[in-house]
C-alpha cells in the first residue's frame, strides 16, 4: 500500500484542506443540528463530517468556483451523505451506518479530512456551539440550518417551510438577535 500523499505534495488536496478548514464548523454544526436524540447512538457529528470531507476530497476536481461558492458544494455532499444515512438506517435500525467500500475508501486523502474533523469536533467553540443548539426549539433549529448554515436566501427558506418571506425574514432577525454575542452565529457567517 502507498503512504497517502500529504497536502503539501498534492496542490489540489492543499487547497481543497484549505477550504475544507474553514467550512468544517459550520458543517460540524450542521450536522449536530441535524443529528439528534436517537440517531446520536448510531451516527456521531465528527463521523458524519469526516465522511462528507472524504467524498468531496474525492471529487474535489469537480468543484467549479464559477459556479457557486465552495461552501455551497459542499452541503451538496452533506445533503446527499444525510439523506443515504437515513435511508441506510431505515433498511438495518439496528446496524451500524457506515457502508464498507464505496467511495469512503479513500486513504490518499483520509489523513487530511480526518484531522481537520477531529479538530473541529474537539474544538471550544464547536463544543459551546453544540451546547447552543441544544436549548433552540426545532423551528430555531431549522431556521439556524438553513438560512444561517446552508445559506439559503429568505425566499428559499420561506418556500422550504411554507410561510411567508417577510415572516421567515422576521424569524430570522429575531433569531440572529438572540444569537448576537452566541459563538453559534460566528459559524453562519460565511
Amino acid at each position: 500500500m502507498e503512504p497517502s500523499p500529504s497536502p503539501a505534495a498534492d496542490p489540489t488536496l492543499e487547497r481543497f484542506a484549505e477550504a475544507f478548514a474553514a467550512a468544517a464548523p459550520a458543517l460540524f454544526a450542521w450536522a449536530s443540528c441535524r443529528i439528534r436524540g436517537e440517531l446520536r447512538a448510531r451516527v456521531e457529528p465528527e463521523d458524519f463530517v469526516q465522511e462528507v470531507g472524504v467524498r468531496a476530497c474525492a471529487r474535489r476536481a469537480d468543484f467549479d468556483a464559477h459556479r457557486g461558492a465552495f461552501r455551497q458544494w459542499l452541503f451538496g455532499f452533506a445533503n446527499r451523505v444525510w439523506l443515504e444515512t437515513l435511508r441506510e438506517l431505515g433498511r438495518d435500525p439496528g446496524g451500524s451506518r457506515w457502508r464498507r467500500g464505496g467511495d469512503s475508501q479513500l486513504p490518499a486523502i483520509a489523513d487530511t479530512v480526518t484531522t481537520i474533523s477531529r479538530r473541529v469536533a474537539r474544538d471550544d467553540l464547536a463544543r459551546a456551539c453544540r451546547e447552543r443548539v441544544e436549548t433552540l426549539d426545532a423551528e430555531d433549529r431549522a431556521l439556524l440550518v438553513a438560512i444561517g448554515i446552508e445559506g439559503l436566501t429568505h425566499h428559499e427558506a420561506a418556500q422550504l417551510f411554507g410561510v411567508q418571506e417577510a415572516t421567515c425574514r422576521k424569524r430570522w432577525q429575531r433569531l440572529r438577535e438572540q444569537l448576537r454575542d452566541d459563538p453559534l452565529l460566528r459559524l453562519c457567517e460565511p
